[in-house]
């Protein structure tokens, strides 16, 4: 069982723990609806194991407090941004509990603003003598993080970026993309789409892909052009119009993306559109013609065979095989 550990601190915006808390929650339920065994062991805590109070003013009670034992999760909710200039000595406690983690093989996960936690371990290191890495983060804190942290890079542009084990997000949503992309990992795709279809927090096709392991890299202009793919992806893509949007030669994209993802770009957008055709199974009563021209097929049959080649399965016998589980 993975053991889970959700911060809450002082300051600390509340929803975004009871985001975290409630998703695994869901997870646990549609384990016990599958008769599957729970996969997650998940708790809030708080560096004493007392209630604390949230930048909005409300109170969350712990299930315990910081402790020194083995985490293969740790979720770091934000904070209100105006904290940034007088952080409150709770988040010393909760820098220090950290710093063994971030080098472990324990995936942490810093929601939104929680990106100063890294970016300030990071500063005291003495071997980091340039700019190497990428942050996200809300919009309105990339500049104020960029002038307390000039070593490092903050993007609001990217819903979440993934370095190591280090996840970092940008967007509330973003935060639940992080959240399926980790159940993905350890329960496999199939299982993760279902979460997706049953949480259902937007249009299942406007969901981010569930395709982590192609975004796992350093290279900020091809990481761009990913998100870009990802939001435009039913619409006809020539390689001679996404180089020419992001100003590359044919070449150099196909080169970089290729170096930076492990696959071309077409394989990324048939990715892109597999996945979104994924949850379009299983979130709606659509038929497999009208899915296929909602992910940027015209050829509902070459669709099928695109689906087949990627799953295993026709989409019809996906979807038969897989909405009865939810």
């Amino acid at each position: 069982m993975k053991k889970v550990a959700i911060l809450a601190y002082e300051g600390c915006w509340a929803m975004s723990v009871h985001l975290v808390n409630d998703f695994f929650r869901i997870v646990t339920l549609l384990e016990a609806r599958h008769d599957q065994e729970a996969t997650f062991d998940f708790a809030v805590i708080t560096i004493n194991g007392n209630t604390i109070r949230s930048a909005s003013g409300a109170l969350i009670t712990p299930d315990g407090k910081l402790s020194n034992e083995h985490y293969d999760i740790i979720v770091v909710p934000p904070f209100e941004g105006r904290l940034l200039s007088n952080m409150p000595s709770d988040t010393e406690h909760i820098s220090r509990w950290l710093c063994p983690y971030w080098a472990s093989n324990t995936t942490v996960i810093t929601l939104s603003t929680a990106a100063y936690f890294w970016a300030k371990h990071r500063s005291i290191q003495k071997s980091l003598t340039s700019i190497t890495e990428v942050c996200a983060t809300h919009w309105a804190f990339v500049k104020p993080l960029s002038r307390q942290f000039p070593n490092m890079l903050f993007s609001y542009t990217h819903a979440y970026r993934k370095i190591r084990n280090i996840c970092s997000t940008s967007t509330f949503e973003a935060g639940i993309d992080v959240l399926l992309s980790v159940v993905a990992k350890e329960k496999g795709d199939i299982f993760a789409q279902q979460c997706a279809a049953n949480l259902l927090v937007d249009e299942p096709k406007k969901m981010a892909p569930l395709l982590q392991k192609y975004r796992e890299h350093n290279d900020e202009r091809i990481a761009d052009i990913q998100q870009w793919i990802n939001i435009n992806s039913s619409m006809v893509l020539p390689l001679s119009e996404i180089s020419s949007r992001f100003t590359m030669s044919e070449r150099n994209l196909k080169r970089r993306f290729s170096a930076a993802t492990g696959i071309s770009v077409t394989q990324y957008i048939q990715a892109v559109r597999i996945d979104k055709a994924k949850k379009l199974l299983l979130a709606t009563e659509k038929n497999v013609k009208k899915i296929a021209t909602e992910v940027g097929y015209e050829n509902d049959g070459f669709f099928s065979r695109l689906f087949k080649k990627h799953t295993g399965s026709t989409p019809a016998k996906w979807r038969e095989a897989y909405k009865t589980l939810r």
